[in-house]
């Protein structure tokens, strides 16, 4: 009965998703789903930026320059370092990648929202212990002014971060139009099933993992992959397949579960199972 369910969850989900255009992707979620201690090792300024829009829900942050533009990231002995727009505070700031690929943070797999949450609470205590400009000597991250020459100076440090010259990383002008891709997909999902977007993110991050776990496996899950979609299954809704089964065979305890589930995903409860459970999750209660 539970592996019925897992199958009808995963085809149910990829079949929703797809019907909301194209392929899922980025978005920076891990494989694993163990509660613990993580950071995300590769993440770029652009994952980092787009995460901090998802924290912050200003959708207006973005990056000035990237690593590959400021000439601070050619002086040696420092990092490689990335200028944005911040958006939530609406000022400039220089942030070193290597600092931000170090940040360590608790959830149940690596992703970049985690990242984004826990630079947040750092600043916060950086601020509240009187550094409004960044840290104390501008090593990880620092305010920055933008001069009339259209450079940007560091008030920490005193580094000016210019712009050496135009990106032309074509791997890096992939990356980006894959993070607008995976966006405008959330934003669709977002809409359409009325979940929030952090949900929708969620949604669309699984079903990418989903279809490449099948593609590998030629359609056939090993124990491993469904012992794993069911932890992500979980963390996605809250609750556990086993209590979906049972609200299923007990009217006593659906209400509750349903509540459950609307609150995780960030939607009403007539919405949830008029539509999410039996549209993406292939589930009726």
């Amino acid at each position: 009965m539970k592996n019925t369910f897992l199958k009808l969850s995963v085809l149910s989900m990829l079949f929703a998703l797809a019907s909301c255009g194209g392929g899922g992707g980025g978005g920076g979620g891990g494989e694993v789903s163990t509660y613990g201690k993580y950071s995300s090792s590769t993440i770029l300024a652009s994952d980092f930026v787009s995460a901090l829009n998802t924290v912050d829900g200003t959708y207006s942050s973005s990056v000035q320059l990237y690593t590959n533009e400021t000439l601070r990231s050619k002086t040696a002995g420092q990092d490689d370092w990335f200028v944005i727009y911040d958006a939530k505070f609406s000022e400039y700031k220089a942030v070193s990648l290597q600092y931000v690929r170090t940040i360590v943070y608790y959830d149940y797999y690596s992703n970049n929202k985690a990242v984004a949450g826990e630079f947040r609470k750092i600043e916060s205590n950086d601020v509240a212990s009187g550094n409004l400009n960044g840290d104390y000597y501008g090593n990880n991250y620092e305010v920055v002014d933008r001069l009339s020459s259209g450079y940007y100076e560091g008030r920490r440090s005193g580094y000016l971060y210019e712009d050496e010259a135009g990106s032309t990383d074509v791997s890096l002008l992939a990356k980006e139009q894959d993070q607008k891709a995976f966006f405008a997909k959330a934003a669709k999902v977002s809409f359409v099933y009325n979940v929030s977007l952090e949900t929708s993110m969620s949604m669309v991050t699984l079903g990418s993992k989903i279809e490449k776990m099948l593609s590998k496996a030629n359609g056939d899950l090993t124990k491993e992959d469904q012992a794993a979609l069911m932890g992500d299954m979980k963390t996605l809704t809250g609750v556990s397949l086993e209590e979906i089964q049972k609200a299923a065979e007990d009217s006593s305890v659906k209400a509750d579960v349903i509540a459950k589930i609307a609150a995780k995903l960030g939607t009403s409860a007539s919405n949830l199972e008029q539509k999410v459970l039996p549209e993406v999750f292939g589930i009726t209660l």
